[in-house]
């Protein structure tokens, strides 16, 4: 990899002072650790569209019938308050 920056030159070697270590391996690391944020924050923004398609689903349920009991209700009409089936 040829970089033709000097500012990520210059950043790589400071970073590899600060770990004591080499060039090459502060710029790998450096990118396993933005890789493995962007990795997390892309998991995360799945998780969140997923809760929010369930919830728009809940939702939906509820307008479409509604009165009728929620899972909530449902699950406290099958188990005891230990959890034990009723």
């Amino acid at each position: 990899m040829n970089i033709k920056s000097e500012s990520a030159h210059e950043m790589a070697k400071e970073l590899a002072a600060l770990e004591g270590t080499s060039v090459t391996a502060a710029v790998t690391l450096s990118l396993h650790e933005a890789l493995a944020r962007r990795r997390a924050k892309t998991v995360a923004e799945s998780r969140l569209m997923k809760m929010r398609e369930i919830s728009a689903l809940f939702a939906q349920r509820e307008r479409e019938n509604p009165g009728t009991k929620s899972l909530w209700e449902i699950n406290e009409d099958l188990y005891d308050e230990r959890g034990l089936p009723q």
